[in-house]
């Protein structure tokens, strides 16, 4: 049920629509303050044909880069943040992201500063919101590329003051964003999507790869965690069993046939994921528990990343940790159905890609689907066999 408090003479409204209010509220005091002190500044004082980021980089001093809240996403941003630093080498460049993705950004030579907004957590109140806003502005940005497209994150960094606000071409966000990049023709990759709101302003993104940066720390706990397990088993392979989506998953009974034949050629099977994904790694593991190490919702993001980069091989569906692996360029095999290979598959070197052959329309978010059919095409003898192959293959 929603919450709503009672309004005299009206009907009770919900309280997120009070908190909307608010923030327009907010938006209106703020907006005076600013045309009070001189903003926004006169039209002789602004760079020819308006063009402040595309002909003056020196505007881009302090940029904020605000993500997206999924892990496989944001890690396609990533190659943005080294052309900022390319085309503007001075500039502090900032991300704002939820807590969960965060990690991801950390020891990362392209950004100054991490900043946690985690509206279903952290910020999930008004005040909480407010209280951000304030801090926020201190921070001084004089820009912020949107790559999240949430109308609230847009509205508390106009709260903020920052003035150069980047955008696609929204009508939800259109009053709010003052340099618009035209939406591109889809389908797009990804992150080749993601990477025009940077190019859209005079940014180019040379580098489309994304890599991820481990402290030499990291690497060395998971040497040590690992090493005993590369004594024991000719090859080591990780999996990750589950994924954000029922319908892309593969058929648990599956994993279980293709580990018994990794084990049969002397493999050691790690299973990953997070605390969510428990479930199907303990089917897994009461089938195979003698050859499978579980590690599932028992490693950080940075713990997870530290532990695919021991690994010889990741077999996965169409997910976040798919990405992970390929940005530590790690081979990573990847078992595509419902999505698009040429949308969404991860960037990398060593990506390797199986996908099912069927006469449905690809991408299909048909979520009434009941049979799965596309991944239950990929059979685990065909898994199996292009495995063996990228094991052996000493690229």
């Amino acid at each position: 049920p929603v919450r709503s408090l009672p309004v005299r003479g009206v009907r009770s409204l919900p309280v997120r629509v009070y908190g909307q209010i608010m923030l327009t509220a907010l938006f209106g005091i703020n907006l005076m303050i600013q045309i009070k002190s001189g903003f926004p500044p006169k039209a002789d004082s602004l760079p020819a044909k308006r063009e402040l980021l595309r002909d003056d980089n020196s505007i881009m001093k302090r940029i904020l880069v605000v993500e997206v809240n999924w892990l496989g996403d944001c890690i396609l941003t990533l190659p943005i943040f080294k052309a900022l630093k390319d085309k503007v080498p001075s500039s502090h460049v900032g991300v704002m992201a939820p807590s969960r993705v965060l990690e991801l950004f950390k020891n990362n030579p392209y950004i100054d500063e991490l900043i946690e907004f985690d509206e279903k957590t952290t910020h999930k109140s008004l005040f909480s919101k407010i209280k951000f806003v304030s801090s926020l502005s201190e921070k001084k940005f004089d820009t912020v590329i949107l790559i999240h497209r949430s109308f609230t994150r847009t509205f508390l960094c106009v709260l903020a003051g920052i003035k150069q606000r980047v955008g696609f071409k929204r009508i939800k966000t259109a009053f709010l964003v003052n340099r618009k990049v035209p939406l591109p023709e889809l389908p797009l990759h990804r992150g080749d999507y993601y990477c025009l709101l940077a190019e859209g302003i005079g940014v180019p993104v040379k580098e489309k790869n994304p890599r991820f940066f481990l402290k030499k720390d990291e690497k060395l706990k998971a040497e040590e965690f690992i090493k005993v397990y590369r004594q024991r088993y000719k090859h080591l392979v990780a999996i990750n069993p589950s994924c954000n989506w029922v319908l892309k998953m593969w058929p648990r009974r599956y994993f279980i046939e293709l580990i018994e034949e990794l084990t049969n050629i002397g493999a050691g099977v790690f299973l990953i994921g997070a605390k969510k994904d428990m479930s199907a790694a303990e089917e897994i593991v009461k089938k195979r528990n003698k050859s499978v190490i579980n590690l599932c919702g028992k490693t950080s993001l940075r713990e997870l990343a530290a532990i695919l980069e021991k690994m010889d091989v990741l077999v996965s569906g169409d997910s976040g940790p798919a990405h992970l692996a390929a940005s530590l360029e790690k081979k990573v095999l990847v078992l595509f159905g419902p999505t698009s290979p040429s949308i969404t598959a991860p960037r990398g070197k060593r990506v390797y890609i199986l996908k099912g052959h069927v006469d449905c329309e690809i991408p299909c978010y048909n979520s009434a689907c009941d049979n799965n059919i596309c991944m239950k095409m990929i059979s685990p003898v065909e898994v199996f066999l292009k495995l063996k192959q990228i094991l052996e293959d000493q690229k």
